[in-house]
């Protein structure tokens, strides 16, 4: 009789998986090391800002939920869940557009209020990427990318849940030694973490206060197009 799948035994896989994906995979940790270091510093800002009540809650409250969908779906990417990953980061990417709408119009107190009703509005993802123009749309692109992956039972979902090693198929179940898978789930994360930490360094420019540690941003900037590379040798 085989052994039973039990959940316990899934949790290990899931650890197991974790470390032979990062392991196997110069991109992965090349884009692990990128979001660690932008998590860091959202983090960072995070707790040291200091801004007007509403402003305060309302940065306080969005990032605080994008930090936590990205953390938490690049955990999931690097167990090689590739359609749970890229869900958990297209969710980041909405909180991290509201930030941006809301940051941009100053509509802080408007946003406190609405935030406190079952559901939002004016303050919708879709009301926020039609008010920020081009970044709107070059967003709203990337959303479609992530929801026919992760967000909704496509075909292009489906293809994923089974996968190849050494030549014997595998069912997906919750985690899949290939690095292929994480290295896809993760080359979605830099693009929401600088969504996330643009939204805030504004946020501190209409105060015409500084943003913490800016050398920090200026340098994930500079890295962000070697980072979304697919090579390995080091070059954009």
């Amino acid at each position: 009789m085989a052994d039973e799948i039990t959940l316990e035994v899934l949790f290990q896989l899931q650890d197991r998986a974790a470390t032979y994906n990062r392991e196997n995979s110069v991109i992965v940790q090349k884009r692990l090391a990128f979001v660690s270091e932008a998590i860091t510093l959202a983090a960072m800002v995070l707790t040291s800002m200091r801004f007007s009540d509403h402003k305060q809650h309302t940065a306080r409250v969005l990032g605080t939920d994008a930090i936590s969908s990205i953390v938490t779906g690049v955990r999931v990417g690097l167990w090689g869940n590739l359609p749970e990953s890229i869900a958990l980061l297209r969710s980041a990417l909405e909180t991290s557009s509201v930030l941006a709408a809301v940051v941009e119009s100053q509509e802080y107190e408007a946003f406190s209020a609405e935030m406190g009703t079952t559901r939002m509005r004016r303050y919708s993802y879709k009301e926020a990427v039609s008010r920020l123009g081009n970044l709107g749309s070059r967003i709203d692109y990337l959303w479609g990318r992530l929801s026919n992956i992760g967000a909704h039972s496509t075909g292009t979902r489906m293809k994923f849940a089974s996968y190849q090693l050494n030549g014997e198929a595998y069912d997906r179940l919750g985690a899949a030694l290939e690095p292929e898978s994480a290295e896809v789930a993760l080359s979605y994360a830099p693009d929401v973490c600088l969504h996330l930490l643009e939204s805030f360094a504004n946020a501190y420019s209409q105060d015409s206060t500084n943003f913490p540690e800016l050398e920090r941003l200026t340098d994930l900037r500079a890295s962000f197009r070697d980072v979304k590379s697919w090579n390995t040798d080091g070059t954009p």
